[in-house]
């Protein structure tokens, strides 16, 4: 029996109403990992899709700081497990980088870092991120996100990069972003690529460091 067999993970999970394609993808990425407490978040509409995701984090953090919650999951609705997904390894991590200092730890990004520093074979430190499917949050950071002046141009994902130096990433990705054909949030990073491309262009120039770090560390 696995030494986390007990553990459950507050998982929320961002969701428009009007998005039952979407819901219906993620309620099946979840259906069987009872590693999980699932909670279907609505998340709040704006006209600007980047101030609704805003709101919809702050949302969550306020459910999670009255529940007690220790660390959360905060996941949008387009997010999907990769092969390299394993419930030990997502576990171990979580309490290995918090022990570390880590206030969120991501489970894949779509680019955004210029330096990478890597902390075991399949977690690295990074000094920027894009993207947001995937946030492991610790209780520590949530008054800060909390307390942010979010302007109506910035983007969750580089407001909390720009947040904390605290932040780390599985490597191999346990998780990317589908493409729906759409996006309810606006594109604020200037990329031009589809979403599943620039997640495997990241994922491709962390496989440099990890090389690196294989062949330093036998």
């Amino acid at each position: 029996m696995s030494d986390f067999e007990d553990i459950i993970i507050p998982t929320y999970i961002i969701n428009l109403k009007t998005r039952k394609d979407r819901l219906k993808s993620i309620q099946k990425e979840f259906e069987e990992r009872k590693e999980f407490d699932v909670r279907i978040i609505e998340a709040c509409e704006h006209e600007k899709g980047n101030i609704g995701l805003w709101k919809s984090i702050l949302k969550i953090i306020r459910i999670a700081q009255a529940n007690d919650d220790d660390v959360i999951l905060i996941v949008e609705d387009d997010h999907i497990f990769t092969e390299s997904y394993h419930k030990n390894s997502l576990i171990s991590n979580m309490i290995d980088s918090h022990a570390q200092g880590a206030d969120i730890l991501l489970g894949g990004i779509g680019g955004g870092s210029k330096y990478v520093v890597p902390i075991t074979k399949n977690r690295f430190w990074i000094d920027h991120f894009w993207c947001t499917q995937f946030v492991i949050v610790y209780k520590k950071f949530f008054q800060e996100i909390l307390d942010v002046d979010f302007g109506e141009d910035d983007g969750a994902d580089n407001v909390l990069s720009g947040l904390t130096l605290n932040k780390m990433v599985f490597y191999p990705f346990i998780s990317v972003q589908k493409n729906f054909g759409y996006s309810d949030v606006p594109n604020i990073n200037n990329n031009e690529d589809d979403i599943e491309t620039f997640f495997k262009k990241a994922e491709k120039e962390l496989s440099f460091y990890h090389k690196k770090y294989i062949e330093f560390t036998k």
